[in-house]
Parts: C-alpha cells; sequence; structure tokens
C-alpha cells in the first residue's frame, strides 16, 4: 500500500465478493474503512458522490 500513496494515489479500494464487503484506503486522511455490501460508499476524491456496490 506504501508504494501508492507515494506515487500519488488519493484513494484506493478493494472490493471483495466474498467476503461481500469493500475496503477503501484513503492516503490524504490516512485512514482505512470498511463496507458492506449495499451501503453507500463515499467517494473521498469526489464530495457528495457515493457508490453502492452490491
Amino acid at each position: 500500500m506504501v508504494k501508492y500513496g507515494t506515487s500519488g494515489v488519493r484513494e484506493y479500494w478493494i472490493v471483495d465478493p466474498e467476503k461481500q464487503r469493500t475496503t477503501v484506503y484513503r492516503f490524504e486522511k490516512e485512514s482505512m474503512e470498511e463496507y458492506l455490501f449495499g451501503e453507500d460508499v463515499p467517494v473521498g476524491i469526489y464530495g457528495g458522490f457515493s457508490i453502492k456496490v452490491q
């Protein structure tokens, strides 16, 4: 993950269909959040925009 953050990637999503969850790494905020399928996932690099993964 360090390579992404140091390369200028602002946000990185891992969608895991087996576990039905999405993990979002936000490098600018140095945070990691997990969302279950069906939940709205806010897109940190576009304010007011979210995606529902199902």
